[in-house]
């Protein structure tokens, strides 16, 4: 539900917040995302990168030059060698293009009006998003827009879904260009926000919307204070929930089945074999009941994953051709727990099994693009994922398996062996999204968001091991063979 008062959040401790956290405010226009991140990065001490001026200065340069907003490649021209820089000051952040400060012309009527034409076209987002992720990436930053938290930091520490209604949000728009001295009509503003509200929900790319783990503000009835205030507990939800987590992984692995503790233990030994390194697993917190969503690149997946458990039961989903009474691995698989699913369709029984197991306490592997993708290319989430966080709400931890096809005793230097832990996705705004959408929208968002961390956690390995020759070539070749497979398996 949304929140409307300070008072609707618990007041948790400012020192949870970790230095380097990583805040998205996503939302419409007017809604306070801008005056609301400046003050959160003031009381936190965060660095402000204000995504909403990056595409303005884009939108004011190319109206300066005589470029049409609808021309996506010139836009594209213009953004990829351009020098946009973003300096803090007091007031409003200051906006450099070329060296040419921008501050006050991104700010005109003129600008307002065309920039959701430029900010609409796929590859300007495109390049826009790889500037504010390179500028996130250090960590210790906020940063507000329309899809911060679904696209360009899927992983932030906290997000915020900051709305109000048209009229609060004119209101405020009117102040500020008022302030500025400019006379602009009330209705005018009005009409102009309903209709970019239309265009941003209704764009191919990147459209308006709720990102299904954020917290979800209605700031129409607050003032500013409350709205910063409410927004600033909002910052702290996650982190006091992460304080409550149990990482002592000698007690859990005490409490273990002897079967797990006997899998767990030949699996980490094989990974130990293979040289895998483990990222994000500290403490190996894995609360009860949460799902950890896997991309698929190997048969040596599970239990190279596997390798990285140490506690609680782990049920899995995994391919009913795998169960073949004649398989040892099918036997095996049953021995611990294993839930075979058929991958055409919706296995009610398959699914049924699984939210059973998660609300009696146990973890779910799960491997939701159905099957292997290209390395290097993380596939579209399947429609399951979804329909068990609608049916459970249980959280799901983002998991990146790389280089299981380059195995070797040790490691390999064609392609590092690693397995990615993102943090946890916890649905705040799942009831949001269920009030204005319907079921299979809703999982399509829950997929995406999922997609987009494994990107993220991709794009953190590469950062510390760049993508090697092998990997490229062997990705390559993969996309058009596996392509094949994905439609003879799912039948498109």
């Amino acid at each position: 539900m949304a929140f409307r008062h300070p008072d609707d959040l618990p007041l948790a401790d400012p020192a949870l917040l970790s230095v380097d956290a990583v805040i998205a405010i996503d939302g419409p226009a007017g809604s306070g995302k801008s005056s609301t991140a400046r003050a959160l990065a003031e009381r936190f001490g965060l660095l402000y990168i204000d995504s909403g001026a990056m595409y303005r200065a884009l939108t004011e340069a190319a109206l300066r030059l005589g470029i049409d907003p609808a021309d996506e490649a010139a836009l594209a021209a213009l953004l990829r060698p351009a020098q946009l820089e973003l300096r803090p000051t007091r007031g409003e952040t200051a906006v450099f293009w070329d060296g040419l400060d921008v501050s006050s012309a991104i700010r005109t009527p003129a600008v307002e009006t065309a920039v959701s034409r430029v900010s609409s076209h796929a590859e300007v987002r495109r390049l826009m998003v790889e500037r504010q992720q390179a500028l996130g990436r250090r960590g210790g930053v906020i940063m507000e827009g329309r899809d911060i938290g679904s696209v360009v930091f899927p992983l932030a520490t906290a997000k915020i879904h900051l709305t109000a209604s048209v009229e609060a949000r004119a209101g405020r728009r009117h102040r500020q260009f008022a302030e500025r001295g400019v006379t602009v009509d009330r209705q005018a503003i009005e009409h102009e926000i309903a209709e970019r509200d239309r265009q941003d929900s209704e764009r191919e790319v990147s459209p308006l919307g709720i990102s299904p783990d954020a917290i979800v503000i209605d700031s129409s009835a607050l003032s500013f204070a409350q709205q910063n205030e409410i927004c600033a507990r909002a910052c702290l939800v996650n982190p006091a929930l992460e304080a409550t987590v149990d990482r002592d992984p000698v007690a859990a692995r005490a409490g273990l089945d002897f079967r797990y503790r006997l899998a767990y233990g030949t699996m980490g030994a094989l990974g130990r074999f293979y040289g895998l390194r483990e990222c994000g697993n500290a403490g190996l917190a894995a609360p009860a009941g949460c799902i950890l969503a896997v991309n698929h690149i190997s048969l040596w997946d599970p239990p190279l994953v596997g390798g990285t458990l140490r506690r609680r039961p782990m049920h899995a989903l995994a391919k009913a051709e795998l169960f073949r009474p004649a398989w040892l691995a099918g036997r095996f698989f049953r021995w611990l727990d294993a839930i075979p699913i058929r991958r055409k369709g919706y296995d009610r029984a398959a699914f049924g099994q699984a939210s059973t197991a998660l609300a009696g306490g146990a973890n779910l592997l799960i491997f939701p693009e159905g099957t292997r993708q290209a390395i290097g290319h993380p596939g579209l989430v399947r429609s399951g994922l979804g329909i068990l966080v609608q049916e459970t709400r249980a959280p799901v931890v983002p998991v990146f398996v790389r280089g299981s096809y380059g195995r070797h005793p040790g490691g390999s230097l064609d392609s590092p062996l690693e397995v990615w832990y993102g943090p946890l996705l916890r649905w705040h705004g799942l009831d949001d999204l269920l009030a204005n959408h319907d079921r299979r929208a809703v999982s399509e968002r829950i997929g995406t968001l999922c997609r987009a961390a494994w990107c993220e956690l991709q794009a953190r390995s590469h950062a510390q091991n760049p993508e090697t020759e092998f990997e490229k070539r062997l990705g390559d070749k993969q996309l058009r063979k596996f392509a094949a497979r994905q439609a003879q398996v799912f039948g498109r």
